[in-house]
């Protein structure tokens, strides 16, 4: 079965979180927003809006495009 949009950035999401040694509860206290929210931007049960997907962007260490871009990839594999 073909990966949706939102299951492709849930995915980058984990991969540059886990690539970075975070923990869901240390990724989402870098990027300003609530652990339970970041497990479901990751599981794909929440979407983010433009303003947290900047907020994730800047808590790791990244731009909001490259974050897409990974979202991207892994939608072509």
């Amino acid at each position: 079965m073909a990966r949706s949009r939102s299951q492709a950035f849930g995915d980058a999401l984990k991969e540059l979180r886990e690539e970075r040694g975070l923990s869901q509860e240390a990724a989402a206290l870098a990027c300003q927003i609530d652990r339970s929210y970041f497990g479901k931007l990751e599981r794909t049960d929440k979407v983010p809006t433009l303003s947290t997907l900047w907020k994730i962007a800047d808590g790791l260490d990244t731009r909001p495009s490259e974050l897409l871009a990974r979202a991207e990839q892994l939608l072509r594999r």
